[in-house]
């Protein structure tokens, strides 16, 4: 994992005047009070209500920032089909829960926290909805765990897409650092006399 990133102000590094200068004109074109940016919405997105919600939500909190430009518009268009996608999937999930009727069986764990004993198959089959076989049962859980799974891997997903996008506190100093170090003057671009 990288370190964390400190803006100029906590910077104990010695930099040079140029350096440093570059690196907070790079920090501040990523701070509020910057000129508004103007991204295309993707034709996928506009399709898809939620994550059309999700575009236009981010785009409102993010306006001042100068962090993304129209080259973005794509992979903004992905971080918020996937904030979609979570959300069906957390609601799919409730469902199977509600379905198979867990919030009870959870509710009998907490009356049973005196004894500290797991519950057994036939109590866990008590529990669940009286209309499923054992069969059905697991086959519900199978799918619970699968849903459960492709939720961690979106949630992943979607903080490796902010972090990319800047839309994470250490995502922004790092764009402001890769800003500044493109914007310094090489210090040895003349050590060989050309």
């Amino acid at each position: 994992m990288p370190s964390a990133v400190k803006n100029s102000a906590n910077m104990t590094k010695h930099l040079t005047q140029a350096e440093l200068e570059a690196r907070r004109q790079a920090e501040e074109e990523v701070l509020p009070q910057r000129r508004r940016t103007k991204l295309k919405k993707p034709g996928f997105i506009a399709g898809d209500r939620q994550a059309n919600a999700y575009w236009n939500q981010i785009l409102k909190r993010m306006e001042g920032l100068a962090l993304l430009d129209d080259l973005d518009s794509e992979m903004l268009a992905g971080y918020c089909s996937m904030l979609a996608r979570r959300d069906q999937t957390i609601t799919l999930i409730s469902q199977l829960m509600d379905r198979l009727g867990v919030a009870g069986a959870v509710d009998a764990g907490k009356a049973r926290k005196k004894k500290l004993s797991a519950m057994t198959d036939g109590e866990w089959e008590d529990s669940a909805a009286p209309d499923m076989t054992p069969d059905e049962l697991i086959e519900a859980v199978s799918k619970l765990d699968t849903l459960t799974g492709k939720l961690q891997a979106l949630e992943r997903n979607l903080l490796q897409y902010a972090e990319k996008l800047g839309l994470t506190p250490t995502g922004r100093v790092r764009l402001a650092q890769k800003r500044a170090q493109a914007a310094a003057p090489e210090p040895d671009g003349d050590l060989f006399g050309d």
